[in-house]
């Protein structure tokens, strides 16, 4: 597949200008909502407060409701609520935070540290979160990601080209699936067997990062990590056939077959492939964006794996998949605004059945599926359910044995472990495992606050002490946990178990570890 171009090419002393695309339509969430229903008839049953509630706050901020969020949602009466808990949440500097863990994971998923190295994306999290909250346009975003130079410490932008070593064939294909979603690796070596890039194709991208010299410099962590022009010097496509001759010298070359000259400095490479790469006018980087957040909202991409766009995968929806990325487009790459489309439809506040596989979700679309939460989710619903401490042991010191000990890892490091996934799976891929569930089981932690004894000074025994009414402790609990009402069954099984084991601090600790290693305590439904 080739893309074709309606909108013409200028050139300019700087390079290549592309011109305006044809005027695009943006979308209102009743316009959407009837794109929907239009693709997939069927309806199903609006989300309760309480589960809307939960939902909204795991998608768009990484994190279940407070029970005071929970109480002041359900007292207010207002019939907009919805939209404005929405913008809300978007307002929130924990937007930014959770969405660049997302990308992050996205991109370290993919980037294997060198020997005793430990990369550590602390830096870059921080400078995304904040493009995020500042509503930076994704266009904008990605160019300064492909076009940073400098030290790490002061421009963490430089994260992704500095951490990939400046290696051009990684970059090429990196650059390809984290922003175009688009798999390239395999034209590395051959034309692709699946899909129709060429080889030269593949070289004459990775040709943008020839010039492009990073270092991660000596800190395990990464933190000492520069990008800068190498000031000679040109990229090369391996001759697979005969690997002791020296291979094609490449030149830059787009897609499209427009090509820089040799000798082109580094920086002006990646400027222009960065602009390049965002034009509105190239297919498949308004798609690629689109097709990862509505996977993450609504359960399930357009194209799955998320980060494969390709011909040989069959996607769904794909005139529903055009608007929203027409739309994305339209509205010049409004990050804030595309989820506040998405999560302000009907479609986004419906129910699934539990038990909806993501197979079968493909033919009732339109309805969010079950999703495992992540490590970062994990944690903060523990925090949030038993006030869990982010604890870091103190570093080991280098010995004779052990030159180079790893970095201590923190609680939540532990939990990001445990449950943590590459985010470019498909849903049904993402499994529980054993350990997962011993950590919610058996973790010392974990234990220490689900304890009951008043001696302890956990937020349990704190509840058990001061609340004497069994049955309002067993709401509070599911609302601690759950964020939400417990049904009269449970109650009465809560109740049962109380009167059974005779004594409140054991039975209530035999209740919130029930409810912690619950499905439902780690899923988004």
């Amino acid at each position: 597949m080739r893309w074709m171009f309606s909108i013409g090419l200028i050139t300019s002393a700087c390079g290549w200008v592309w011109a305006d695309p044809p005027a695009l339509k943006k979308l209102n969430p009743k316009q959407l909502d009837a794109l929907i229903a239009k693709s997939l008839p069927g309806d199903s049953a609006p989300l309760s407060d309480e589960f809307f509630l939960r939902r909204a706050h795991l998608d768009l901020i990484g994190r279940p409701p407070t029970p005071d969020e929970v109480k002041a949602f359900a007292d207010d009466k207002a019939t907009d609520k919805r939209l404005r808990l929405v913008d809300s949440l978007l307002a929130s500097k924990e937007f930014g935070q959770h969405w660049a863990n997302y990308w992050t994971d996205t991109i370290s998923y993919k980037v294997p540290p060198p020997e005793l190295t430990f990369l550590n994306y602390t830096r870059f999290k921080a400078w995304l979160a904040d493009k995020f909250n500042q509503n930076v346009a994704w266009d904008k975003i990605t160019q300064e990601i492909l076009s940073a130079s400098g030290d790490i410490k002061k421009n963490p932008a430089v994260t992704f080209i500095g951490y990939h070593q400046g290696r051009p064939a990684k970059l090429a294909a990196e650059t390809a699936r984290v922003f175009l979603s688009l798999q390239l690796q395999c034209a590395e070596c051959h034309d692709h067997k699946f899909d129709s890039w060429t080889r030269e194709e593949f070289h004459g991208l990775a040709a943008f990062f020839g010039r492009v010299s990073g270092k991660l410099g000596k800190a395990q962590d990464g933190s000492s990590t520069e990008v800068k022009d190498l000031g000679k010097g040109e990229y090369v496509m391996p001759n697979v056939r005969d690997p002791k001759k020296k291979g094609q010298t490449m030149a830059p070359v787009l897609f499209t077959g427009q090509k820089l000259d040799l000798d082109t400095p580094d920086q002006v490479r990646r400027d222009h492939l960065a602009k390049w790469l965002t034009l509105p006018s190239n297919p498949y980087f308004a798609k690629a964006f689109v097709n990862r957040v509505w996977a993450r909202l609504m359960g399930r991409g357009f194209y799955e794996p998320v980060d494969n766009l390709a011909d040989y995968v069959e996607p769904v929806l794909t005139d529903l998949h055009k608007d929203l990325a027409d739309h994305f487009i339209a509205s010049n790459f409004d990050i804030k605004g595309f989820y506040r489309l998405l999560a302000s439809t009907e479609a986004y506040q419906r129910s699934t059945p539990v038990g909806t596989t993501m197979a079968k979700q493909a033919s009732s679309y339109g309805k969010t599926a079950h999703l495992k939460l992540n490590g970062d989710e994990v944690f903060k619903s523990l925090t949030g359910a038993l006030g869990l401490p982010n604890v870091t042991p103190k570093a080991t010191k280098p010995t004779d044995a052990i030159r180079f000990p790893p970095p201590p890892k923190s609680t939540r490091d532990i939990v990001a472990d445990k449950f943590g996934y590459d985010p470019n799976s498909c849903g049904e891929e993402v499994s529980r495992t054993l350990g997962q569930a011993m950590l919610l089981m058996n973790n010392e932690q974990v234990q220490k606050q689900i304890n009951a004894d008043p001696a302890s000074g956990t937020r349990l025994a704190k509840m058990v002490q001061q609340e004497k009414n069994d049955r309002v402790l067993v709401v509070r609990l599911f609302y601690q946990v759950l964020s939400r009402q417990p049904t009269e069954q449970e109650i009465g099984i809560a109740l049962e178990h109380l009167g059974t084991v005779g004594q409140r601090g054991p039975a209530f600790e035999d209740l919130l570890w029930s409810l912690i290693n619950s499905a439902e305590f780690t899923s988004k439904r």
